[in-house]
C-alpha cells in the first residue's frame, strides 16, 4: 500500500498531508516524516487560536481583546479566592516578557477585570486580582471557552484522547526541561 493510499484507508487527507507530498515530490530523499507531528501540532495550535479568539469576540459581556489576556485571566481564576498574583508569579504561569505583561495588565485594568494593589503581605511587592465584575463575567466566558474545547476533540474516540493527550505530554514534558 503507498503513502497517499495509507492516507485514504486512515481517514481525510489535510493540508499537511499535501505539504508532505510536495516535498517527497520535490524532494524525494528528504525526510520529513518529523512534519507528521510538528506541522500538525503548530497549524492546530494557529487554528485554535483562531478559534478561541474569535469565541472570545462574539461572547456577550464585558470583551476579552484576546487569548493572552484570556489566559491571564485564567491563571488569577484557577488560583482560587482571592483570585490574585504578583506580576512575576504571571509571567512565569504565562510565559511572558515583563513588557508584554505590562500592555496586558494596562490593558485589562483599564476595561475593569483586574484591579492591581500592594501586597498584604509585603507592602513592596504588587499583587493583580480579578475585580469582582471580572470573575463573573469570566466565569461566564470560561464556561463558553471550555464547551468549545470539548466541541473541538469529540471527533476523537475516548480512547484517542486519552492516547493524544498522553503523547502530547511527552513532548511538552521534553520542551519544558529544554527550554526550562
Amino acid at each position: 500500500m503507498g503513502e497517499d493510499e495509507e492516507i485514504e484507508a486512515g481517514g481525510d487527507s489535510d493540508s499537511v498531508d499535501a505539504m508532505l507530498a510536495e516535498w517527497r515530490s520535490e524532494w524525494p530523499g528528504l525526510d520529513v516524516s518529523s512534519s507528521e507531528v510538528i506541522a500538525r501540532l503548530l497549524r492546530a495550535a494557529r487554528l485554535l487560536e483562531d478559534l478561541f479568539a474569535s469565541g472570545l469576540r462574539r461572547q456577550g459581556g464585558m470583551p476579552i481583546a484576546n487569548v493572552g489576556d484570556f489566559d491571564l485571566l485564567q491563571a488569577l481564576r484557577r488560583g482560587g479566592p482571592p483570585y490574585a498574583l504578583t506580576p512575576g508569579q504571571l509571567r512565569q504561569a504565562l510565559i511572558v516578557s515583563s513588557a508584554g505583561l505590562t500592555g496586558r495588565l494596562n490593558r485589562l485594568e483599564r476595561e475593569g477585570w483586574i484591579e492591581r494593589g500592594p501586597s498584604p503581605v509585603d507592602g513592596r511587592s504588587t499583587l493583580v486580582r480579578l475585580s469582582e465584575e471580572g470573575r463573573a463575567s469570566f466565569d461566564r466566558a470560561v464556561e463558553r471557552h471550555f464547551t468549545l474545547e470539548r466541541d473541538v476533540l469529540s471527533v476523537l474516540e475516548p480512547k484517542e484522547h486519552a492516547e493524544v493527550a498522553d503523547a502530547l505530554r511527552k513532548i511538552l514534558v521534553f520542551l519544558e526541561a529544554e527550554t526550562g
